[in-house]
């Protein structure tokens, strides 16, 4: 049996600190994993099943992988997720996941969306990289934490409706950004409140459920017009569009595939396959920036060898022959895929994940988990844990991705690596990710000095992914390449 951890109060257990944790929620666990050593341990709130927390490579696996069917999201999850993602990937479970996953492969695995996304990403960096150097030209400080955030909604609309929202060049935020990050708030503080307690504000629209609810609306009212408009111009034959974005996708895959089940051209069902694109894709990419920008701030040293690596392999990008580089050349930066990889280990996009146990298991460890317990897996600080990385675990050095005989990266699993989710929930989008991710930092160090302000006060906020909390204020100039050939 998994210990159960100390508690503060009898009845209440670890509902206090649950709930009153959540400005440090994920450092919070992480205390409690080094206190336990990797050891399976019970945290009990007041409301909620009996929550297993499990801290080892081999547990997760177990969890995530060997004992796949008998750990689904569940019905906690879905009811705390399910009003703002429906029935697509992050809370369903069963044939409807396993239909939805289906759909996902087959668009992740189609050339015209992987065309498309690279496309637009590309576009959209170009546009990035000169509102960062318009502002190093007028010495001002960047709130690079909303910037990326801008331009990954941008990026993403493109490809999830084939729209334009005029993000980056607004003063305003778009009222649907606004709303998808508020939602994401509040969503995860049901997972650390009592159930009956979130419910009943729900039932009755106070408090933050009566934000949700009309956020939800502003998302679903602008997400349904457009799928919509689009399914209305197939069907009166002037969808002129080349079909290329995720809307029209799918709507060209349930054309062509038989097996097709009625009314998957109702706009929910479009709805929430978009809705559950844009939050894995355009948050994630946001944060993963971000927090790259944090680590490196306290690493100057790191971004010389991304240069230095970036000089090698395609000089064009420096002198500025190039304007972005393809997913082909990208390939090549290793260094820098270390980099990134290095900083997604320490900010996961998803830094607590959560199953339930449909039956009794015994895990790989002999750790008992009955049936109807939760079993969370603290991502955020396993990925810290010395017994697992080594006694720099807590620090940033890309220097660990590297065999240190062969000098080829190293492949971590998935289990032990798991930024990307493992076992048959993996992310079918994580190596494009990567790609998309070194197209746009490559872009930017080619040409840019960024330096954060005091990045080792930049701290998360909590969600159901890893936001920066506040601001993450930073200064542009340009980089010495870039300033010798304009003086040239």
């Amino acid at each position: 049996m998994p210990i159960v951890a100390k508690w503060t109060l009898p009845i209440l257990h670890n509902t206090i600190e649950f709930v009153s944790r959540t400005s440090d929620f994920h450092d919070w666990l992480m205390s409690m994993c080094q206190q336990y050593q990797g050891k399976s341990f019970v945290l009990r709130v007041l409301g909620q099943p009996d929550i297993v927390v499990l801290c080892t490579p081999e547990s997760v696996e177990d969890v995530m992988k060997t004992h796949f069917e008998s750990f689904p999201k569940g019905d906690t999850v879905y009811e705390a997720m399910g009003d703002m993602f429906g029935g697509g990937l992050f809370a369903s479970d069963g044939d409807q996941w396993a239909h939805q996953r289906k759909v996902a492969s087959n668009l992740f695995t189609a050339r015209k969306l992987r065309e498309t996304m690279t496309e637009s990403i590309r576009k959209h960096t170009i546009v990035l990289r000169r509102m960062l150097e318009e502002a190093a030209g007028q010495d001002k400080t960047v709130d690079l934490f909303k910037l990326f955030n801008r331009f990954t909604i941008e990026a993403f609309a493109e490809i999830g409706f084939g729209i334009r929202m005029n993000s980056m060049e607004s003063a305003d935020e778009h009222p649907f950004q606004t709303a998808f990050d508020r939602v994401q708030r509040a969503t995860v503080l049901r997972f650390v409140r009592p159930s009956w307690f979130w419910k009943l504000q729900r039932l009755v629209q106070v408090g933050v459920e009566r934000q949700l609810r009309q956020d939800i609306n502003t998302i679903d009212g602008t997400v349904l017009d457009i799928i919509s408009q689009s399914i209305q111009r197939r069907q009166l034959g002037e969808n002129q569009r080349d079909g290329a974005d995720l809307v029209s996708l799918v709507l060209d895959y349930n054309e062509k595939t038989p097996e097709a089940k009625s009314g998957e051209f109702d706009p929910h069902y479009l709805r929430d396959i978009v809705v559950n694109f844009l939050i894995a894709g355009r948050d994630t990419t946001a944060q993963a920036l971000s927090w790259f920008f944090k680590n490196v701030g306290t690493h100057p040293e790191v971004v010389t060898k991304i240069r230095a690596e970036i000089k090698h392999v395609l000089p064009g990008l420096m002198d500025g022959s190039i304007e972005t580089p393809t997913m082909e050349q990208v390939q090549q930066l290793t260094f820098l895929e270390a980099a990134i990889k290095e900083s997604l280990r320490l900010y996961p996009a998803v830094p607590v994940s959560f199953r339930v146990a449909a039956n009794d298991v015994v895990l790989s460890d002999g750790t008992f988990i009955r049936k109807g317990q939760s079993v969370a897996v603290p991502v955020y600080g396993c990925s810290r844990m010395n017994y697992l990385w080594g006694p720099d675990a807590a620090s940033y050095n890309p220097e660990r991705w590297f065999d240190p005989v062969s000098g080829k990266l190293i492949h971590f699993p998935s289990h032990k690596f798991f930024a990307f989710s493992a076992g048959p929930r993996v992310c079918l989008g994580m190596n494009l990710a990567l790609l998309e991710l070194k197209i746009v930092l490559a872009s930017l160090l080619s040409r840019l000095d960024v330096e954060v302000l005091e990045p080792g006060n930049v701290t998360y906020d909590f969600s159901l992914t890893l936001p920066v909390r506040g601001e993450l204020l930073g200064r542009i100039s340009l980089h010495i390449a870039q300033t010798e050939k304009a003086n040239a």
